[in-house]
């Protein structure tokens, strides 16, 4: 171990820090600041896990919320790779693809984005502090220094406001403790990935750290047209300047980018809607054509004959990403008054294609391009005065189309029914002011009231034609298209108490977040105009908790646990109507779903964890999430009824196990002769029956409970040397299950999902350079 590392792991802990002077020459001085710029929260066994769920660096049992962190370690270990890697080992949360891995879908608590939306989520996640574009939600990780998983809405001191939690990604910078390594690992499927990252030496107050990650795979699902689809196909880099000169300033510089290929995921046909709305006489050809090849119910049994992972989709999937990123984090002072400010960069650039009802017909294809950039600016002053400590600051964002925004929507066609092309340029501001300070009440108690007040505005042109192909705004307007506008603002708020005792520590906290409104596109007409806009809706909770460490005899660890309750109003529906559902006669304005605020739910549920460690050789955690999540009012006009199912009120919360559960266990076994240690890493999962579809009755679209077996078999540190050694295995019994709903609709008739991994198996060896 080099003498820096050495000297960082022998002081950690006592809120001390290490900065270099000379070329062996270190200085240990008390941290002038507990900022995100000195320290994240990194690898190591402290008991005391630092986290930034208040915007700080602090121990997680002063947190008023639950927060799960993830080391470096752990995710190596569990061959962590990407969010939906991280969703598979953390109950309660669900990282997918909603009807293609081109549109991510992040769930927690019972609350998931609307459909094909990129700024009305629930769920945030932050990469360096800066909130990331959906779209590029689901990149991959790599060179991590910590993942904290906050949640609960978050409606105070986050960028944006979100009514079920937020991820917080944190990358390894230069001078945090992370050694320069190189990693490959290969597996099954073609799999081979190899990543690195290098941290130059520091060059007076100036330090860089590079890392990056290449990674190829074959795909999950076969194509009876040929080939494979699901695959991974990915370029991606990142690199960390930080600047520290003498005194009380310092500033991080991080730039990331993304190259993807893939031809993304393939939809399987499940079922078939004998009711279905589509089944009209001027549909007959796709369902009463009378031979197999024009016949979705003929396709159906075709399907059985093909197999679980094999899709007849006629459009080939296609899912090529480009992302950039830059963000800057800069600050000047220290504990006691912190001044600081963070930039960021964002831009998104998708192209996709997506057969959405797996046959070879023309049923629901679709096909599109999007180029997004988002700008963020955030000034934030904190500091403690006496025993307060406070935070209070602004943050802004913007999204903007920048290129072609199109999708070719290719629905039953027909002579009369075309291919259409829908434009939608759309523009999203948001804007916050925000404070909130803790209070101590007394010399064990403590108390935080926060308060942010935020206004939103989302302004565009929409066009649905069949002759129009508007490749920017102004050709939109230009051809006809629709301008609409939305403005709404919001007050949030966050309040609780913590009593600390010992090691232990309990919390009683009471939170509203919102998520945005907007308006439906394109204009709508007939029976349907009254809808042209929908508002915010709302989450209020409460929740209690308790955290902290606990040993008997030679036995100790960790526990956490949090039971919630909260009321979810005005709540954002999406509806699918059939084609001239509006009565107006013009297929130009009707919308493909549209959005409408007719329900209001309860949420409650319990979050849990239990640590243990036997000796210093063997760890055990236990974790679990229970959730309840249930309509109390769905008030829906006459007009709208029938788009809600037979039974509404029964209607299911979608992509909500009721409960999921994670053991993971950990054996080490030293070898003699300084050869290292084996270490043996087991972790199943379970989860219980998941609705894809909110339909009370509808059974295409749901998976029954099943579990997923784990497992690793490492030598580490082999012959003394930083070198390790891994055979790792995801889903070891091959256990077919289905990890996202298609599409589920019965105005499409066709019923399609997509299936989760099967067995993956790999070797992966790393070496660091201490």
């Amino acid at each position: 171990m080099v003498a820096e590392s050495a000297l960082r792991h022998m002081t950690r802990g006592l809120g001390v820090s290490i900065r270099r002077v000379g070329r062996s020459l270190f200085i240990v001085e008390p941290s002038v600041s507990r900022s995100a710029i000195a320290e994240v929260p990194g690898p190591g066994s402290d008991p005391d896990i630092l986290v930034t769920a208040r915007r700080r660096l602090e121990k997680g049992g002063d947190v008023p919320l639950m927060v799960a962190h993830d080391g470096p370690d752990m995710l190596s270990r569990q061959a962590v790779r990407t969010l939906a890697d991280l969703a598979r080992v953390t109950p309660g949360f669900v990282a997918t693809g909603q009807t293609s891995s081109a549109m991510p879908l992040l769930v927690m608590r019972g609350q998931r984005r609307s459909i094909n939306d990129e700024n009305r989520l629930p769920l945030v996640v932050y990469q360096e502090e800066v909130p990331l574009p959906n779209q590029a939600a689901l990149s991959p990780l790599y060179d991590m220094a910590s993942i904290e998983i906050l949640r609960g809405p978050q409606g105070t001191l986050f960028g944006r406001s979100t009514t079920s939690g937020a991820i917080l990604l944190h990358s390894a910078r230069p001078g945090d403790d992370m050694p320069s390594y190189v990693e490959t690992d290969v597996g099954n499927y073609g799999m081979n990935r190899i990543e690195g990252a290098i941290e130059l030496p520091a060059r007076g107050p100036w330090s860089l750290r590079v890392a990056g990650q290449r990674t190829r795979r074959d795909g999950f699902i076969h194509m009876a047209s040929g080939g494979r689809a699901d695959d991974a196909h990915s370029d991606a880099a990142r690199a960390v300047l930080r600047f520290a000169p003498e005194g009380r300033f310092r500033s991080l510089l991080t730039f990331d980018m993304l190259n993807a290929d893939e031809r993304g995921s393939a939809q399987i046909l499940t079922g078939v809607y004998g009711g279905g709305t589509a089944r009209t006489i001027e549909n007959a050809p796709y369902f009463d054509c009378g031979q197999g090849a024009c016949d979705v119910d003929a396709l159906l049994e075709r399907q059985r004959e093909l197999g679980r992972r094999t899709s007849q989709s006629g459009l080939s999937p296609l899912f090529r990403r480009r992302f950039r990123a830059v963000t800057n984090i800069s600050e000047y002072g220290d504990d006691d008054l912190l001044l600081r400010n963070i930039a960021g960069w964002r831009s998104t650039r998708i192209v996709n294609a997506l057969d959405g009802d797996a046959t070879p017909l023309a049923i629901n294809d679709l096909s599109g391009r999007a180029n997004l950039r988002q700008l963020t600016e955030e000034f934030q002053v904190q500091g403690k005065l006496g025993g307060t400590r406070y935070i209070a600051g602004v943050f802004f964002l913007q999204s903007v189309p920048v290129g072609t925004m199109l999708q070719r929507s290719a629905q039953f066609i027909r002579p009369g029914k075309p291919v259409n092309n829908i434009a939608n340029y759309q523009t999203f501001r948001s804007a916050a002011l925000f404070g909130q300070v803790t209070l101590p009440l007394a010399p064990t108690l403590t108390a935080d009231l926060g308060l942010r007040y935020t206004v939103e505005k989302v302004r565009g042109c929409s066009l649905r034609s069949a002759d129009a192909e508007p490749l920017s705004r102004t050709d939109c307007i230009d051809t006809g298209g629709s301008l609409s506008a939305f403005r709404s603002g919001r007050v949030t708020w966050t309040a609780a108490l913590t009593r600390r005792r010992g090691e232990s520590s309990l919390y009683l906290t009471s939170r509203r977040a919102f998520r945005s409104g907007g308006y439906n596109s394109p204009t709508l007409g007939g029976r349907l105009a009254p809808f042209q806009q929908f508002g915010p809706e709302s989450f209020t909770d409460i929740e209690a908790g308790a955290k902290g460490r606990w040993a008997v005899g030679s036995v100790h660890g960790s526990y956490s646990a949090a039971i919630y309750a909260g009321v979810y109003r005005n709540i954002q529906r999406a509806l699918f109507p059939d084609s001239d559902f509006d009565g107006d006669g013009d297929p130009g304005n009707d919308p493909i779903s549209f959005y409408v605020n007719i329900s209001r739910a309860r949420v409650m549920g319990m979050d849990g964890e239990l640590a243990a460690s036997v000796g210093s050789h063997l760890r055990a955690t236990v974790s679990f999430s229970y959730v309840d999540a249930r309509y109390t009012k769905v008030d829906a006009s006459a007009l709208l009824a029938p788009l809600l199912g037979s039974d509404p009120i029964n209607n299911r919360f979608s992509y909500t196990p009721r409960f999921s559960g994670v053991v993971d266990m950990v054996r080490e076994f030293p070898l003699p002769d300084n050869l290292g240690r084996l270490e043996l890493g087991i972790d199943y999962s379970h989860v219980s029956t998941i609705r894809f579809a909110e339909r009370a009755n509808d059974r295409a679209g749901v998976q029954p409970t099943y579990g997923l077996l784990g497992g690793a078999i490492g030598w580490k540190r082999i012959a003394g040397r930083p070198l390790d050694l891994e055979i790792w295995g995801r889903n070891l019994t091959n256990r077919y299950y289905v990890s996202a709903g298609g599409t589920l609709n019965p105005i499409f008739t066709a019923a399609t999902i997509i299936p989760g991994a099967p067995r993956t198996l790999g070797v992966r060896m790393r070496y660091a350079f201490e």
